[in-house]
């Protein structure tokens, strides 16, 4: 017996444990959604949710009308990585080269690895205080590749594509017929999409999550967007019944339900605002993104990340971050922490901002910031 030689010479993608009586800002979860969840657990689920299969047809109907798209173009998945894993799996062959801007997610690393297919990595670029695509030398790289995976915004940077640039690129996918794969699973944090201009494009693939916006990560939902003939393939790899029940009842409260949703992103938006206003007034740097979450520059001590450790913060240390070319070098990417949170979060800020000023008063700094 041997294990396929790509799946050998493959890395191991480990998912973390968590101490879940942490604050949980690692992983980029909505915090946003608490009572919303709980009045759906309580008013919509029922044992025979647990016991049948489902049916996917009612919320394939919903989904179409919020990606303004036929239901036959869209495939449900358990989870946006099963949606990578299937579209990397359908699309390319061993051996195959695809351009990766990056940083990027990286589950897409994993799975073109133990596909066998070559990731021809292209880094973003830092000016100023921005995280910028290189367009020039992602369109070069793509002449002698066979497709290009895109994260739009992405995620680690938390920046979004130019939608001159996106256009230049997809053209050019077009023009070469080769698949391109869009990441989408921040997009309702930045409300454009390449769906807008381009969903009628053969070679284009997007994939979103329900796990970020829609607070389900727990229940793993995801979706591809293509058209109907590539659909119909992709079904062919995926199981039949791969989303559970509970899922795509979850999916359909939320998307029956969009104005709690916008009331919880309104919230979000408020507190992230808060949150940048109070690192730069304590000359910590702190990137805006497109998301809902924020890369912090931690000090070389590690004095940020050692302040959220002792208050019992999860953040993400990016600084050893795969192909991130230095730009994630100390810097901790922290989900925007929820209401009942933030007064805890503002502390771990003002002591780590290395300013003893802020050390002695942060208390009475925070109560007058929440007042």
């Amino acid at each position: 017996m041997k294990f396929h030689g790509h799946i050998l010479r493959s890395g191991l993608w480990k998912a973390p444990e968590r101490d879940l009586s942490s604050m949980l800002l690692d992983l980029n979860e909505n915090q946003f959604l608490h009572e919303f969840l709980a009045r759906f657990i309580a008013t919509e689920l029922k044992p025979g949710d647990l016991f049948t299969y489902p049916n996917y047809q009612m919320l394939l109907s919903e989904l179409a009308k919020y990606c303004k798209v036929s239901p036959d173009s869209l495939l449900l998945t358990n989870g946006a990585d099963q949606a990578i894993d299937l579209v990397i799996r359908s699309l390319f062959s061993p051996g195959d080269r695809v351009v990766v801007p990056s940083p990027v997610f990286s589950f897409y690393y994993q799975m073109l690895g133990v596909n066998g297919v070559v990731p021809v990595i292209v880094g973003f670029e830092k000016q100023a205080q921005r995280f910028v695509l290189p367009t020039d030398a992602v369109l070069e790289s793509l002449r002698t590749c066979q497709g290009l995976i895109l994260c739009n915004p992405n995620n680690p940077l938390g920046v979004r594509t130019d939608p001159e640039q996106l256009k230049a690129l997809v053209e050019a996918c077009v023009r070469q017929d080769k698949p391109m794969i869009v990441d989408e699973c921040y997009f309702e944090y930045l409300q454009h999409s390449c769906l807008d201009a381009f969903s009628a494009v053969r070679q284009l693939f997007v994939i979103r999550s329900f796990s970020k916006y829609f607070g389900l990560a727990g229940l793993r939902l995801g979706y591809v967007v293509t058209r109907p003939e590539s659909i119909r393939e992709l079904m062919k790899v995926r199981g039949p019944w791969d989303v559970n029940h509970v899922a795509v009842k979850a999916a359909l409260f939320c998307l029956q339900n969009r104005d709690a949703m916008q009331q919880a992103h309104d919230k979000l938006s408020q507190i992230k605002r808060e949150i940048i206003e109070v690192c730069r007034a304590n000359a910590i740097v702190v990137y805006e993104s497109d998301t809902n979450f924020l890369l912090l520059q931690d000090q070389y001590d590690g004095r940020l990340a050692n302040a959220f450790a002792q208050a019992k913060i999860r953040v993400s240390d990016c600084s050893q971050y795969p192909h991130s070319f230095g730009l994630l070098h100390n810097m901790l990417r922290v989900a925007v922490p929820a209401s009942a949170d933030l007064k805890k979060f503002l502390k771990a800020i003002l002591l780590g901002s290395g300013s003893a000023a802020a050390s002695v008063a942060c208390l009475r700094s925070v109560e007058v910031i929440l007042k």
